[in-house]
């Protein structure tokens, strides 16, 4: 099974990860998202069972299948919840071809960039490709970065990456370095999520926040919360705007992107 999902993924790698693939040739090509989708729902179990070591052979390749494990977990995932084993393909590639339709952030070659929860860091590697000063993606799972470091190596980035729970920034009484934008993703999945993002994005940001999530009947709490907490702090909600998206097998989905911008500056 492992050796299939590579294979799989050496195949969709130039595709969804390669910022310079033409688009003129994705449809000429062997495997689809919905190819990457449906591996991901038929094998997240097995491998999450391995990557927890809930299914060991008890040999001397077990190590080297747990590292494989995560690794596909990593590149078919994104972050949701506390584990790894949730979709990529969401909100982010959508925020991601705002910025380069839209020229969303006109300022982005005078700006430092953090991204938080990066999953495979296509969001972060548009800054970057659009000039950003400088661009660095972080996630909370050590996996998913290695991930990201890959992605950024195949697309010839300068990002950087690093290690960081915004839920554990948001507790931390430490003074954290600021970013002039905090930019983010799909990332309210519990209610913790949402009575947290905005005190670490308070703490990260100097002068911006780009989010962009999925609108989900079973997640209004969550978005109601993140909501009303970003009131609470030195913020000017700028801009919002629901966009609705047709996707093959889960039909309309509705998306909300927000641009929030400190009064002060």
């Amino acid at each position: 099974m492992l050796d299939k999902l590579d294979e799989l993924l050496e195949l969709s790698t130039h595709i969804y990860l390669d910022l310079n693939f033409p688009e003129e040739q994705e449809e000429h090509c062997v495997v689809s998202f919905n190819d990457i989708r449906k591996a991901s729902e038929m094998t997240s179990s097995i491998l999450l069972k391995l990557v927890s070591c809930e299914i060991m052979f008890n040999d001397e390749q077990d190590d080297e299948r747990i590292e494989r494990a995560s690794r596909l977990l990593a590149h078919m995932s994104g972050r949701g919840g506390n584990d790894i084993g949730f979709k990529t393909w969401g909100a982010a590639p959508l925020l991601a071809k705002k910025l380069l339709q839209e020229n969303l952030i006109p300022h982005l070659p005078e700006c430092k960039v953090l991204e938080l929860g990066a999953g495979t860091g296509m969001v972060g590697l548009v800054c970057d490709q659009l000039g950003a000063t400088s661009v660095h993606m972080t996630d909370y799972h050590p996996r998913v970065l290695e991930n990201v470091a890959y992605n950024i190596r195949l697309n010839h980035s300068q990002a950087t990456t690093s290690k960081l729970d915004f839920i554990e920034i948001a507790h931390s009484d430490d003074e954290q370095e600021q970013y002039d934008i905090v930019i983010a993703s799909d990332l309210l999945y519990e209610i913790e999520h949402a009575q947290y993002l905005p005190v670490a994005v308070d703490k990260l940001t100097k002068n911006e926040f780009y989010f962009m999530i999925p609108l989900r009947d079973t997640h209004w709490k969550e978005v109601e919360c993140f909501q009303e907490k970003m009131r609470l702090f030195d913020f000017t909600l700028v801009d919002m705007q629901d966009i609705q998206v047709e996707e093959e097998l889960e039909g309309l989905i509705y998306y909300r992107y927000y641009y929030y911008k400190r009064q002060s500056s």
